[in-house]
């Protein structure tokens, strides 16, 4: 009887668990374009002791109604040969005021060993045991490749604490097979300049789900544009946007200065 009891308690916490988490998963995906949140590619160093400094401007803004904004970091392409204990730094400011940070790891459109995917996976979640997923960069829209992104998902998944798992094709796909498999929670459909943005429109199923399921990201776009920038994402199902006007080869290595941000978070 004593064995039976334990057994009904351990199926019940471990439901309560599951049911939290599903329960904390579908609040994160709750918000529609009306409360947009933000998805940075945050591939600037974590330089904590500048006033000012990238990192905390970034969590110190990003919106946090209704569930997390997310903040990417990548330490080196990947997450790195060691822990560095300023990357350390910046993911426990940023939990501390409600944002997520997950870690960069490509895939070169599925042609990438699923070792080496898996590889570094196991890296992030060993050199900074508190990040909140990860950014599964150069994703392919082609379903042939469903296979290789399914068991990369479910790996990830396997891993303790929050694993959010942040696709990114920078295009959009023909169908919603990522989301539908799934192979990813979030998809960055839109990776572009605002000349290229405001001509664009998702296809139709994107629009058959909620906004928070997907992200823009659109660079190189001056003050003046990114009101408007931001104005189109709305109409566009963008639950997730981010806008800069750093440019090209690396639009991602810093952040927007002075009050470009502080406008940005409050128009996207």
């Amino acid at each position: 009887m004593q064995a039976h009891r334990r057994r009904v308690l351990a199926f019940s916490a471990a439901l309560t668990v599951a049911l939290a988490a599903t329960a904390a998963t579908a609040a994160q995906a709750a918000w529609t374009t009306a409360n947009q949140h933000q998805l940075v590619p945050a591939y600037l160093y974590p330089d904590w002791w500048n006033a000012g400094n990238g990192w905390y401007r970034m969590c110190d803004a990003m919106n946090v109604s209704g569930g997390a904004s997310t903040a990417v970091m990548n330490p080196d392409s990947g997450p790195g040969t060691s822990a560095n204990p300023d990357y350390r730094r910046v993911i426990d400011y940023c939990h501390a005021r409600g944002q997520r940070v997950i870690g960069y790891v490509h895939t070169s459109y599925g042609s990438r060993s699923a070792a080496a995917v898996r590889a570094d996976i196991d890296a992030h979640y060993r050199y900074y045991p508190g990040i909140d997923g990860i950014f599964l960069d150069e994703m392919s829209n082609n379903s042939s490749r469903r296979t290789y992104y399914r068991n990369l998902y479910t790996y990830i998944r396997s891993k303790p604490g929050v694993r959010d798992v942040v696709g990114n094709p920078g295009a959009v796909a023909s169908t919603g097979w990522q989301l539908d498999t799934p192979v990813a929670d979030e998809l960055v459909i839109f990776e572009g300049t605002p000349s290229a943005y405001l001509r664009w429109r998702p296809p139709a199923w994107v629009f058959g789900k909620v906004a928070s399921r997907f992200s823009h990201l659109v660079y190189a776009t001056s003050a003046s544009a990114m009101a408007q920038v931001c104005a189109y994402s709305k109409n566009q199902n963008a639950g997730y946007m981010y806008v800069t006007d750093d440019v090209l080869p690396n639009p991602w290595d810093t952040l927007p200065a002075g009050s470009y941000w502080t406008i940005e978070v409050s128009a996207c």
